[in-house]
């Protein structure tokens, strides 16, 4: 091949370019042959007795060279290929022969500069290193050319290159060798280089690595390339479903199984999983012994998973494999590791038998006699043999396993393994019993917690040695016969504690039992393998699920069983499942409720009601977390009445739990709301007229605004009055309950001041002396609390509108131009503004009486203390007359000094308390004295006055502290640190007075005593006197002197203890005084802003402005009087239910009408053709807006019951050949209307209420416990929440129930009383059988139905003896039916998929074969295609809705309501031809929306259903 040839072959787009000069300069050196490199070459010629060790040196730095310098023989060749190198200077003599050498050192440049990171040129060198020839790589290098492609040089020094960069990490090794010669020929002498690529075998398993390096990745592409090799997608759950085992139903022998010792008959699919079984333990049923034997041998010419035949440069037949990237002469050694695991994975699907084939197993193939011990190779250690079986299961699975073993296989014994630590029988009972047991179980957490116990847990290095040896669990002490993991998918990482102990125990046979084996991705199979120990595919697991698709197959094809139902469907007798979907509406007050939120969720979502964006830019992922949010909300509303608001959560039992509302209590609810809505909206209408008025004040239009400020002054008098009444008639409420429990003897202390603190919020009088707390009378919370919150409210915009009237009053009497000074109408209006002030001022003081009280009570106890003398009296510390002794005559000093000082400390304390006394008892502005008068700058003049308070208090407290460190020792920290921060931030300027302050801490820091404290000079005075006693007569002399000393000490301290402590008190008084008198002039403050002059823009668009937003409150206020006229009468409906509803002009029934905000009801019909003429009502003449009109709709209250079936036929009717029957087959027979009759008119117990879907819930199971007695039923839900409520409700029923935890499942079996079992998504209940239940009831649709599935899958499986019946309630109008719709959606596409996959069949179906076949084939395709774990949110969330569901899940099956039409001729189903009633223009087709959706749904708009027959209503 010449230079050109493969240039053009090898060419890139930038590969072509001319040599570089780094090219050109070693061009040169291959211009003759080099001297050193002919000497070199001749040396060895002429010594060829060179010891092979100096000869194996001379090879290229291979790994071999680099790891030891030794050269195996166990290899293949891979490639050759060589280069050529013509001299255009000849050396050689036509006599010389050809100088050569097969294995030399070279090293291999690589450019930096290409982007393909090429090799620029290689260097070949002697023994010791040192170049001898240096060759470009270049194809423009023209002096070159290829004997082979250039490709196979490229990836000979790629290599050469990995082999020295991975000579520790590869796992395979291959390296590369390179040889050169000289040679002459035509005249000229040529150099050739010679690369050589070999790789050594792999002769076991236990040698394999998962690494693999680029260059060997090059090798297995360019010279063995796979077969049939595929780009692989990310493989999902569904490649391990299709790949998994499922026995050939043809095959004869698994049908003559017989299982003497089991109680139960197998199926014939379930005795083929037993034959398959028995296969992977190394046995098999022989047809010719009737019995288990062991297996025949396999095929011996077959070939290791990814293994294929290749042949080496050198004819030498090979096997080399991709997914281990090895090669070996042997592939024996890994077939056997590969068929040597015993075990596998059981995955049939949910409901097959997988305990019963387990079961079976147990009982068909047991552990030969082995001796009492055997050696295990994985602990290298001997251990004790037990025939056991050992079952590792979750908690509420355990029980589970004894009690199906009990009834299938009573002849074996079972021992339940509580573990180590909760174990409380001796260690060597444990060890008998595994010993002789048939079967131990335990569960996942014990195993958890014995890794405790194992090897795992190394020996702490202590000093002594312990006094008790750390006990080791039994589990590692046997070798066991099986170890079975039972819902094995609890193992998926593999590295947990339980699935680390799982890999560790000693067993013969590992079987992992699990339905859904992969819960988040296909990873998941990892956790499974290590567990099995499948050596060497755990290794190289990336590589396995990253490669042909056909290597996972055949793994998992070996190792994993499934039979899903549809392929046994013929085999199994299971009894007839039907579905029903039971569609409720709400009763109006749930209804108002949940469009109240529904209404919420829209406006912070930005979309209308239809679910439009009503926002330019709308982009759904900034608001998915609102959506969500609101979904599950919204679901939860669905479920159960309950209230969000923080009172209702305070006073819960228990804030975790969900707070349950009856439906009064939410009507309330929607009153309160209401009422709020409708306050806060009159009272932004009022502002916003005062505002206007300000606007029209000090100018000719002044008379306008005191007509604005007087119409106000009507309207917040009758907010006020309206509150002031509301205010006392609660109070009389609480008061007569107070009475009622005094009298009863309940709580009467407590009863007694409740009612003198209800008295005190009833009046402005202030409390006792003794209420120094300064309590406001009631709690804030509370709903006298938030009365007085409400009449505050409504006095401070009467305030604000008297004392505008009265500055207009002002300013009309000062104008001249408007009133002459001394007129009649002068006087007039300067009496009308006296008055106006003075009554502004009543207002005020009202206003301010809650607070004033609260400081005016402090302020009175302050002042009469001083005027009695009831302050503290700090007690002198009188010198003490007598004179210690030698011995005693320094602490007596120490006591004088002290005393004194003290005593200076108790006269600066006294100055500054009488110095606070006086200012804080100083009166209150606007208050007190009738001559102060507000003038708006109170607040701020009071800081001043706060702050001189504030650091006298500081200092004071701080000296008291001072004081009680002299007399106790005991330094009080807390307050040192303040004080120094507060000096800090004096001394920097900052902080209240700071000069004030830094001279009162300069005063204070005088009477700081150094020395001892009275409690130390006590210490030393009774250590004095022990010594004392015993001596001679002077010392008894000054003993009596010292023991006088010590009493007179002791009561001085006491008594200036006790004063201390009550100092502080007053301490605390003073600054509660203070505190309230600086709220009373901040609220006061707070009055003054509010009257403050207007200083915004002023002119006629701000006018404008306020006129539109006034218009558009007043049309909101109603709307919402309107709404709160419909809500009594909804009260009025519970109360008073009327069978037939009558429109007061043509006393007929109706069920679409209209309701005024004067509470009278029309039909559709009459009020449109009444609007038309007059705008009043008909009744009582008031005048009408449309506003005022609320749509009511007379829904009918039963729910609507229709069978799951009749349309899912015709997905499936195309490929079957039987179309011409198109009645319903049995199994879709209605169920009659007198059923659901017999529901609804079940009496609840006490007659209470918890909503209308828990009502119905509970109505029909007590219907199902008189008309199928002895039935049992699960109620499943999403929301742990919700199976909280519905047991509180089932109580309240008397309705049995159990759950998942604390043995509620044997209780639900066993316990004939216990008729509900109530299961949530989040239990670990995959492998739950309940088939003595014959009912499910699903609470709410899923989106994702591979949950729901999940839950019928625990009563409709094998073992179910009874009809099944699954009962799906749905509440109609809301995001129930829009999810159920969506999940209907998806369900259809995989019947699809089965009608699909039946084309071409010969036989015809019937209808009833038809619909069973696809339900089940479309069941299996969504548990394949989901894994469980990621349908679930962590927390209280619910399912998982992805975010692009979230829009369909809430506005995709709403439907468009009917409305009423007052202008057009014919009855309105489109609310956009509405008009506007007063002026005509074209109205917002949403204004009647606005309130609670009450019409009709349109079924025209609804998604066909084949799951939800028929409409509601």
């Amino acid at each position: 091949m010449n230079v050109q040839e493969d240039k053009a072959d090898h060419d890139d787009d930038d590969s072509s370019s001319s040599p570089s000069p780094e090219d050109e300069v070693l061009s040169s050196s291959v211009k003759v042959i080099p001297d050193e490199l002919i000497d070199f070459l001749t040396m060895n010629k002429n010594t060829p007795g060179e010891p092979p060790q100096k000869r194996r040196k001379l090879m290229t730095r291979s790994r071999s060279e680099a790891s030891d310098g030794h050269v195996s023989d166990n290899y293949i060749v891979v490639k050759q290929s060589s280069m050529e190198i013509r001299c255009t200077d000849t050396k050689l003599t036509s006599n010389d022969t050809t100088l050569s050498k097969q294995k030399v050192r070279f090293e291999c440049h690589w450019s930096q500069r290409s982007e393909k990171n090429e090799p620029s040129h290689i260097t070949i060198q002697d023994d010791n290193g040192k170049p001898l020839l240096t060759v470009p790589l270049s194809l423009e290098f023209t002096l070159m050319s290829i004997l082979n492609p250039f490709d196979d040089v490229l990836i000979s020094l790629a290599v050469a290159r990995d082999a020295q960069k991975h000579a520790r990490q590869s796992s395979s090794k291959l390296w590369t060798e390179v040889g050169i010669s000289l040679l002459k020929r035509d005249g000229s002498d040529y150099i050739q280089i010679d690369f050589t690529i070999k790789w050594e075998v792999t002769t076991h398993p236990e040698l394999i690595q998962p690494k693999k390096t680029d260059a060997l990745l090059k090798v297995l592409s360019a010279y063995f390339p796979e077969p049939n090799t595929t780009n692989l997608e990310l493989l999902s759950a569904q490649d391990f479903y299709k790949s998994a085992h499922c026995p050939d139903p043809n095959d004869e022998v698994p049908a003559l199984i017989e299982t003497p010792n089991l109680k139960s008959t197998l199926y014939p699919f379930q005795k083929r999983a037993v034959q398959w079984l028995l296969r992977r333990e190394g046995s098999e049923w022989s047809r010719e012994t009737g019995s288990v034997r062991e297996s025949q041998p396999q095929r011996t010419d077959q070939l290791p998973i990814s293994f294929i035949a290749a042949t080496d440069v050198e004819g030498r037949s090979f096997y080399v494999s991709h997914l281990f990237g090895i090669v070996t002469f042997n592939p024996s050694p890994f077939l056997e590791a590969e068929q040597g695991i015993k075990g596998g994975i059981l995955a049939e699907e949910m409901g097959l038998g997988k305990t019963i084939e387990m079961i079976a197993l147990l009982t068909l193939h047991t552990r030969p006699n082995q001796g009492p011990s055997i050696f295990n190779p994985f602990s290298g250690e001997d251990l004790q043999i037990t025939n056991a079986t050992l079952i590792i299961s979750p908690p509420s699975i355990s029980k589970q396993w004894i009690s199906e073993i009990k009834t299938h296989a009573p002849h074996l014994k079972v021992t339940y393994y509580q573990g180590i630590k909760n174990q409380k029988v001796p260690h060597t009972n444990t060890m008998e019993d595994f010993a002789t047991s048939d079967i131990v179980i335990t569960t996942y957490a014990v195993l958890a917690a014995e890794i405790n116990f194992t090897h795992l847990n190394p020996e702490r290095v202590l000093r002594r040695e312990p006094k008790y040896e750390r006990p080791k669990s039994p589990l590692m002490q046997f070798s066991w016969w099986r170890v079975c993991l039972d819902e094995a998918q609890m193992v998926e990482s593999g590295v947990s504690k339980a699935a680390t102990v799982a890999r560790m125990i000693p067993r013969i046979n590992a079987w992992a039992i699990t339905g859904t084996p992969v819960r988040k991705n296909i990873n998941d199979l990892l956790g499974l393998l290590i567990f099995l120990r499948y050596e060497p595919f755990v290794s190289v697991w990336q590589s396995l699920v990253s490669s042909n698709r056909a290597y996972f197959h055949n793994v998992f094809d070996s190792i994993s069983l499934r039979h899903s139902k549809r392929n046994v469907r013929g085999e199994i007798n299971l009894p007839q499942q039907r579905r029903f979907v039971i569609t409720m509406p709400f009763d109006p007050i749930e209804e108002q409720h949940y469009q109240e939120l529904f209404g919420q969720m829209c406006a912070e979502s930005g979309l209308d009601t239809e679910g439009a964006p009503v926002i330019d830019g709308w982009d759904p992922s900034d608001y998915a977390e609102v959506m969500r949010r609101w979904l599950v909300r919204l679901r939860q509303v669905t479920l159960y009445p309950e209230l969000r608001n923080k009172r209702a959560i305070r006073h819960s039992k228990d804030e975790n739990e969900p707070v349950v509302q009856t439906a009064s209590k939410v009507l309330d609810l929607m009153f309160s709301q209401t009422d709020v809505a409708i306050r806060n909206n009159h009272r932004l209408l009022l502002m916003s007229r005062l505002k206007r008025g300000q606007l029209y004040e000090d100018s000719p239009r002044v008379r306008e605004a005191l007509d604005i400020w007087e119409a106000v002054i009507t309207e917040s008098s009758v907010g006020v009055n309206e509150a002031r009444d509301e205010l006392a008639s609660e109070i009389s409420l609480e008061k007569e309950k107070l009475a009622s429990r005094a009298e009863k003897g309940l709580d009467s202390s407590k009863a007694k001041a409740e009612t003198v603190s209800l008295s005190q919020a009833q009046s402005s009088e202030s409390v006792d002396s003794e209420d120094i707390d300064g309590r406001d009378g009631s709690d804030p919370a509370s709903r006298v609390g938030i009365l007085r919150t409400r009449l505050r409210a409504a006095l401070e915009l009467h305030h604000m509108a008297l004392f505008f009237r009265a500055n207009a009053h002002f300013q009309i009497k000062t104008n001249e131009e408007m009133t002459k000074p001394g007129s009649l109408d002068f006087d007039k209006f300067e009496k009308l503004e006296k008055e106006g002030y003075e009554a502004a001022k009543e207002v005020r003081r009202e206003i301010l009486c809650e607070v004033f009280n609260r400081a005016n009570t402090i302020m009175t106890t302050i002042k009469r203390n001083v005027e009695l003398g009831n302050v503290v009296e700090l007690p002198k510390f009188a010198p003490s007359t007598l004179r210690g002794g030698p011995e005693s005559c320094r602490i007596m000093d120490d006591l004088e000094s002290l005393g004194t000082n003290l005593d200076n400390q108790a006269h600066q304390i006294n100055q500054w308390r009488d110095h606070l006394s006086r200012i804080l008892s100083s009166s209150l502005v606007d208050n007190d004295d009738d001559e102060i008068e507000i003038n708006g700058e109170e607040y701020e003049d009071s800081t001043k006055v706060q702050e001189e308070v504030f650091v006298y208090v500081q200092a004071l407290r701080t000296m008291i502290a001072d004081r009680q460190a002299s007399l106790t020792g005991v330094q009080n920290f807390l307050t040192n640190q303040e004080a120094k921060t507060a000096v800090r931030e004096a001394k920097a300027g900052e902080g209240p007075a700071p000069e004030k302050l830094l001279a009162l801490f300069h005063r204070r820091n005088q009477f700081i005593h150094k020395g001892t404290s009275v409690r130390g000079a006590l210490s030393e005075l009774r250590t004095l006197i022990s010594s004392l006693k015993g001596q001679g007569d002077r010392a008894q002399n000054e003993l009596l002197v010292v023991e006088a000393q010590l009493k007179t000490t002791h009561k001085h301290l006491t008594d200036q203890t006790k004063a201390a402590t009550t100092l502080e008190k007053e301490v605390e008084l003073f600054t509660k005084c203070m505190n309230f008198r600086v709220e009373y002039y901040k609220q006061l403050q707070a009055i003054s802003n509010q009257v403050g002059p207007y200083t915004g823009p002023n002119n006629a668009l701000v006018v404008e402005h306020m006129l539109q937003k006034e218009q558009e409150l007043m049309q909101n206020l109603a709307v919402l009087r309107a709404k709160k006229r419909y809500l009594y009468h909804l009260k009025e409906e519970a109360e008073k239910p009327k069978d037939q509803r009558v429109c007061i002009i043509c006393r007929e029934g109706f069920e679409l009408g209209v309701l005024t905000v004067c509470g009278h009801q029309f039909c559709s019909c009459c009020i449109k053709k009444w609007w038309r003429v007059h705008h009043r009502c008909p009744i009582c003449k008031r005048v009408l807006i449309r506003a005022d009109l609320h749509e009511i709709t007379y829904k009918p209250q039963e729910p609507t019951l229709t069978v799951e079936g009749e349309e899912v036929r015709e997905p499936l009717k195309e490929r079957s050949l039987n179309t011409n029957s198109h009645t319903k087959s049995a199994i879709y027979s209605d169920v009659s209307k007198a059923t659901l009759s017999a529901i609804n008119g079940v009496e609840l117990p006490g007659n209470n209420s918890f909503g209308t879907k828990i009502d119905t819930l509970a109505r029909h199971i007590l219907h199902l416990r008189e008309s199928d007695s002895g039935t049992k039923s699960i109620v499943y839900s999403q929301f742990t929440d919700f199976l909280s409520v519905l047991a509180r409700a089932f109580d309240t029923f008397r309705i049995g129930h159990s759950s998942i935890v604390s043995g509620g499942v044997e209780k639900f079996k066993n316990d004939p009383g216990t008729e509900v079992f109530l299961l949530h998504s989040r239990a670990h209940s995959a492998g739950l059988t309940l088939v003595n239940a014959s009912h499910v009831f699903l609470c709410e649709p899923l989106l994702n139905t591979a949950l729901e599935l999940q839950a019928i899958a625990r009563v409709d499986r094998i073992g179910q003896t009874s009809d099944t019946s699954v009962w799906l309630y749905n509440i109609a109008g809301t995001v129930e039916e829009s999810i159920h719709e969506l999940s209907v959606q998806r369900r259809l596409k995989h019947l699809g998929q089965a009608a699909r996959s039946k084309k071409g069949k010969e036989k015809a179906l019937t209808d009833e074969e038809l619909v069973a076949s696809g339900l089940e084939e479309a069941n299996s395709l969504e548990l394949q295609k989901t894994t469980l774990k990621d349908l679930i949110a962590k927390g209280k969330g619910g399912e998982i809705v992805s975010e692009n569901d979230l829009w369909a899940c809430l506005f995709g099956g709403r439907k468009k309501r009917n409305t009423v039409d007052l202008t057009g001729d014919g009855a309105a189903e489109d609310p956009s031809n509405t008009t506007h009633l007063d002026d005509g223009r074209q109205e917002d087709p949403r204004d009647l929306e606005d309130s609670a959706p009450t019409g009709d749904f349109n079924d025209s708009d609804a998604v066909e259903d084949p799951f939800v027959i028929g409409s509601h209503e």
